[in-house]
């Protein structure tokens, strides 16, 4: 199921050349939008980043929606994973009430050994921090990589599995979109940058769309 949708949600990027179909604009134009994460949101992965990665399509789309009125803050961490920034991003959404914020953490907890617990705890703060700024958020899921060995993708799936049961449509479990069929791969072929790690243009776009989709689900948003 998930990889025909990821089919599917390509097609739809690709027909519209990477740029969102237009929309009766019901998106929270007044707030203000972060995203938060690690190499991903700095468009690692892409041919030529400010054009087609995740966060410049994101841009572009609420730019659009909103008449180019949007205060849009992107707050990138390197390689550091969530556990690191926990505090600092709950922070900063307590300061800044009534915000928008899409959280992107995909693989470096697993990959520095953190457990479920950890995480599911971590995103546990996220999501209180939501609740009581106000906030409007998305703590995105998990993502294969190449080098994790049967147990690391075992953590990243039980993640999805017990974040999806207790945070909702608030948690968007990422991992099956970009899951490879192929025996010994982790990241679907077409999406791997070449380093089986990082996703390429494509991933970004898909990535993108998938994220859009569930904020217009949060939102109201209609076509």
């Amino acid at each position: 199921m998930y990889r025909r949708l990821a089919v599917l949600l390509l097609a739809a990027v690709a027909h519209r050349g990477g740029a969102a179909a237009p929309i009766e604009p019901i998106l929270p134009c007044d707030r203000t939008v972060y995203i938060f994460g690690g190499s991903t949101i700095l468009a690692e992965g892409v041919r030529v980043p400010g054009s087609n990665d995740f966060t410049t399509r994101m841009r572009s789309f609420f730019e659009r929606v909103c008449d180019g009125s949007v205060r849009f803050n992107v707050i990138a961490a390197g390689k550091a994973g969530l556990l690191e920034e926990v505090g600092r991003i709950t922070s900063r959404l307590i300061r800044e009430p009534k915000s928008i914020a899409l959280i992107h953490f995909p693989s470096a907890d697993i990959e520095k050994g953190a457990s479920v617990h950890q995480l599911i705890g971590a995103y546990r703060q996220l999501s209180d921090a939501c609740t009581q700024s106000g906030s409007i958020c998305i703590i995105g899921g998990q993502q294969p990589v190449n080098s994790f060995g049967q147990a690391e993708t075992d953590r990243q799936l039980e993640v999805e599995r017990r974040a999806t049961a207790e945070f909702g449509r608030h948690f968007l479990a990422l991992y099956r979109y970009f899951e490879s069929e192929t025996k010994g791969r982790r990241l679907m072929v077409p999406f791997d940058s070449g380093d089986g790690r990082f996703i390429d243009d494509r991933g970004h776009g898909l990535l993108y769309e998938v994220y859009r989709r569930r904020l217009l689900e949060l939102t109201g948003a209609s076509r």
